[in-house]
């Protein structure tokens, strides 16, 4: 009878139990002179701003926060990568409560800003301005506790 080497079975089931790997996660190199300013109206959160692509929608790995650890009331500039083949973008946080928000469809270009407010509820909303401060769109934010 073979002996199992019970840690590689274990790690083994990990890895199709989870349906990734590491060299799957998602590490974006953003190389772009455009910016965004984020505001944050809601809670302190880690901040992804991704294009919107139909394998950025199904991954569950966004890599490192383009926005890391943003309080509530702050602002702050993020570069803004390329947008994926519809020129739309997916936001998405993690907020300090264990809460993940989540919009998509989100129109960006060089120079504008994302806000977003409201509680953890279904009053949670992105509004997009452009350079100029003109209202640009408003999304709705889908929100969960994790």
């Amino acid at each position: 009878m073979k002996k199992v080497n019970l840690a590689a079975v274990f790690f083994a089931a990990l890895i199709i139990f989870c349906g990734c790997k590491a060299k799957e996660q998602n590490n974006m190199e953003i190389k772009s002179d455009k910016t965004i300013t984020f505001i944050n109206g809601a809670t302190e959160a880690d901040v992804w701003i991704m294009p919107e692509t139909e394998e950025n929608l199904k991954t569950s790995l966004w890599g490192t926060p383009l926005i890391p650890k943003i309080k509530t009331g702050e602002n702050r500039q993020a570069p803004l990568c390329e947008p994926g083949d519809d020129s739309h973008y997916i936001v998405r946080l993690i907020d300090t409560d264990g809460f993940y928000y989540s919009a998509k469809g989100i129109t960006l270009e060089d120079g504008w800003a994302l806000k977003i407010t409201g509680e953890k509820t279904d009053s949670v909303v992105i509004e997009v301005t452009d350079e100029d401060v003109c209202l640009k769109g408003t999304y709705n934010v889908f929100c969960a506790r994790l």
